[in-house]
């Protein structure tokens, strides 16, 4: 347990939470237009980019245990994870700009080209970046409500990002010349990437880290023990898997829908809007709703409007009105599965030192985006294979019949089966009302140990 147990200013908070606008500035043009990048523009088989995808989050869930560990083990004079902001947030822009550089050759060539620089990116540095501002707020108080306000004001930024980039992403591609054209992308990449450094510089002038591991894990097989162990790091873990499905489908899937279904890609900017300004607002009030509602109860709340949202959505008869008004009713479930998610699994901590004596922190934040990071490259991937059994076409300007009905029901029926998931989790989910005891306890054994 930590030794210090001093309140942060909101000041500190707000600049923790702004260090999510350079990650997701990264990673919202990774996730969401990278797929469709590979498919449209340099008229690779989605099946492919698929396979490439799924390949690749194998690694990239090794590379977060791995991070998570080396975050806990190593630090210097600054912590444990500023350093890691300090030396590795420019190579991550580097790499993310590598991605959509892909040279001319034959497809043999291309991909590989694409697995190299994907994970680079990804499996690497974005991992290693992420991973050391995910747990810096572990690093910065053991005061769960601090703590909890802290991820909350990170997810708050961090859907702020993507609502940004999802509406001006292609106007800026277009700008530098068009969306067929490999170097506008390459260079409206460039623009974002330099945005986003300054926010991650901020956290390193201004967040300070406090609190130490007592008894960190000897090794990587330790930290994932303890988190296999840790029934409620499951049911946190399930929250932020089907929150990050919601998440890829609003933000990629939701690319082809509106390209191909409804015809129109210039909704994109006002739908991912819809779907992640609610989000914005309620992380905004949701670290002082928390003096109200426990997490639990909010994410049930959530998850009730995301599936009412989606009945909506396959049921009415389609307009545009329909189309923003669902995504605004999901967008509000979202935002309080989304903005729960870290501040849930930050909860899972106590309970896991009470139940196995180990206090594992970046490890278990480690181990949960393993597997959201594997169930979207998951959803990826499978979003590939469908596009490549319906005989999507990037070369087309308009898909045939049964193509665009698969990505109709592909869109509608995915976040369906998420919403009654989430939900059914969320309702079994009552770490938070247990904490108190735990560390009490853990408080008492140490105590008597030190007797």
């Amino acid at each position: 347990m930590a030794t210090e147990m001093k309140k942060i200013s909101l000041f500190e908070k707000l600049i923790y939470g702004s260090g999510d606008v350079g990650l997701n500035a990264m990673y919202t043009l990774f996730s969401s237009y990278v797929l469709m990048f590979y498919t449209d523009v340099l008229m690779i088989n989605a099946a492919l980019i698929g396979t490439v995808i799924m390949i690749s989050k194998i690694f990239d869930g090794i590379s977060d245990l791995i991070a998570g560990q080396l975050i806990d083990k190593h630090k210097n004079k600054y912590g444990h994870c500023i350093p890691v902001l300090m030396k590795w947030a420019i190579p991550m822009v580097l790499s993310v700009i590598l991605v959509f550089t892909v040279p001319d050759g034959s497809v043999g060539l291309r991909v590989a080209y694409i697995f190299i620089t994907y994970n680079l990116f990804n499996t690497i540095l974005y991992t290693y970046v992420g991973m050391a501002h995910g747990s810096l707020a572990s690093y910065v108080t053991n005061d769960s409500k601090d703590r909890s306000q802290m991820l909350i004001f990170k997810m708050m930024f961090a859907a702020a990002t993507q609502t940004i980039m999802a509406s001006v992403m292609i106007p800026m591609v277009e700008y530098f010349g068009g969306q067929q054209m490999q170097s506008a992308w390459i260079k409206a990449i460039m623009v974002f990437g330099v945005i986003g450094l300054i926010p991650i510089a901020l956290n390193v002038f201004f967040v300070k880290e406090r609190v130490e591991n007592d008894a960190p894990a000897e090794n990587i097989l330790i930290g994932v023990k303890c988190a296999v162990v840790n029934k409620y790091w499951w049911m946190a873990f399930i929250v932020n898997l089907m929150a990050n499905f919601i998440l890829t489908f609003n933000l990629s899937v939701s690319l082809y829908y509106l390209k191909d279904v409804v015809g129109n890609i210039a909704l994109m900017g006002t739908f991912v809007a819809c779907s992640n300004l609610p989000g914005v607002i309620i992380s905004a009030v949701a670290p002082f709703l928390l003096n109200k509602f426990t997490k639990q109860q909010m994410v049930i709340f959530g998850a009730g409007c995301m599936l009412a949202a989606q009945i909506a959505f396959i049921f009415m008869p389609f307009t545009t009105t329909m189309l923003f008004i669902t995504a605004l009713l999901r967008g509000i479930g979202m935002g309080f599965a989304m903005g729960m998610a870290g501040a849930l699994i930050g909860d899972t901590i106590d309970y896991g030192e009470w139940k196995t004596g180990v206090r594992v922190q970046s490890v278990l934040f480690s181990a949960a985006s393993v597997g959201a990071k594997v169930g979207q490259g998951a959803l990826t991937a499978a979003f590939g294979f469908v596009l490549s059994a319906i005989a999507y076409d990037g070369s087309l300007a308009v898909q045939t019949a049964g193509t665009i009905s698969g990505i109709d029901a592909f869109f509608k029926y995915g976040p369906l089966v998420v919403a009654i998931i989430l939900l059914i989790d969320i309702l079994m989910l009552d770490v938070e009302k247990k904490n108190p005891q735990f560390i009490r306890e853990i408080t008492e054994r140490k105590a008597g140990k030190n007797a």
